[in-house]
């Protein structure tokens, strides 16, 4: 099968819930699993588009339900057998077209029905003897204007967001190397870009020098480009607003990534353009040294709100102690945001584990001096960790 779901973790996590099976439906988990696009009718978010359901018993297949439109290639690049469809808006015919047959005259949706994918669902429901089992539902991406459909299936629905998290947290091969690839391009944009930034530059002119800078490092590598990149960069004294045009003195803050086969990198550094202020050299030194306090902790067994008490307590113990950020990284993959669990925050009970990658940040925007960042992007190994981009983290004078 294609995709990267761990049958095996997948199969004990339900168990520590009591679930018969997992139904999918966010298109990322969906894609995830399978590794297949889980059709067009999926860019609306809304529940039903498509599913997945995957038995607690590891040996035991999944099944797939679709968009017609697309079925037939997500059978084919998923492996799954049993893929079932249900008519969505777009129409499609096999040639030859117009030949006498029994009119239907039966519209296709605006978009899909999601009575007849619910309706596949509950028969997947009836042959796998599944009525009256705990089930869980991604309840986290389920809209609350959808749940009430989902009543007349015969199961106890079960919120399973953070078992799907848990297992997208740890990344499988193919996964590391995407996100590294995507780790070096958006390093390699800023050392593009941190040699190219002169006085009266904007933000726009910053962020495209950076983008070509990291398409040109994947091509260099002989390596496809990525399908897209982000990025946050600010110039002066707001701190986040992209501010600009930049003049001596300004602090640059450049927070990009690029994305490959959805897997998005996320990566950070601080520049200056000339001699920097004193207090913004007080406050990036103060910030790295917390990012050191942090980092020392990044190893799997740790839990990540020790880690965010070591970063914090750093900050607070130089004086800063009204600094109270609310996480200080999380975890990458194929969001659709660069962001996604498990966060490293005051709260957070997760154990770090090997396989997970953590971007690691100290950020912070002070309006009248600037933003401030330093963010690595790890990779959890058995023994401690490895920075996916080298780069020096000092404050880059421009």
């Amino acid at each position: 099968m294609a995709g990267y779901l761990n049958r095996h973790r997948a199969s004990l996590l339900m168990a520590e819930q009591g679930l018969s099976s997992l139904v999918l439906a966010q298109p990322e988990s969906i894609t995830y699993a399978t590794g297949a696009f889980p059709g067009v009718a999926s860019f609306w978010r809304r529940a039903g588009a498509a599913f997945i359901v995957v038995p607690a018993n590891e040996t035991a297949p999944l099944v797939a339900i679709v968009g017609d439109l697309q079925a037939k290639t997500f059978q084919a690049i998923s492996g799954i057998a049993d893929t079932r469809s249900h008519r969505i808006w777009v129409e499609s015919d096999k040639l030859p077209i117009g030949e006498p047959a029994k009119p239907r005259r039966r519209p296709r949706p605006a978009q899909f029905d999601i009575a007849q994918s619910l309706g596949l669902l509950h028969d997947v429901v009836s042959e796998r003897g599944l009525e009256n089992s705990r089930v869980g539902l991604e309840l986290g991406f389920i809209p609350v204007a959808d749940f009430a459909a989902f009543s007349d299936l015969p199961v106890i629905w079960v919120d399973c967001t953070r078992t799907v998290e848990k297992l997208r947290a740890i990344k499988s091969d193919a996964e590391i190397t995407k996100l590294r690839h995507a780790a070096q391009y958006s390093i390699d944009g800023i050392h593009s870009l941190t040699t190219a930034i002169v006085p009266g530059m904007t933000a726009d002119a910053m962020a495209k020098i950076w983008r070509d800078g990291a398409l040109a490092s994947a091509t260099a590598q002989g390596q496809p480009v990525p399908q897209s990149t982000w990025s946050y960069i600010a110039i002066g004294d707001d701190g986040f607003a992209p501010g600009g045009p930049a003049k001596q003195g300004d602090v640059i803050k450049i927070d990009v990534g690029t994305v490959i086969d959805g897997y998005s990198s996320d990566g950070a550094r601080t520049a200056v353009l000339g001699k920097p202020k004193a207090e913004a050299v007080k406050i990036f030194d103060a910030l790295h040294r917390a990012f050191d306090a942090g980092l020392a902790l990044i190893a799997p067994g740790s839990k990540l709100s020790d880690v965010y008490f070591a970063t914090a307590r750093k900050m607070w113990d130089q004086g800063y102690e009204t600094f109270c950020r609310g996480h200080f990284g999380h975890g990458v993959g194929a969001s659709i945001w660069s962001e996604e669990w498990p966060f490293i925050a005051a709260d957070a009970t997760t154990i770090i584990e090997p396989n997970m990658v953590l971007a690691f940040e100290t950020p912070w925007y002070i309006d009248g001096l600037g933003g401030f960042i330093i963010e690595d992007q790890l990779l959890i190994t058995e023994k401690g960790f490895e920075v996916m981009a080298l780069s020096d983290r000092s404050l880059i004078s421009v």
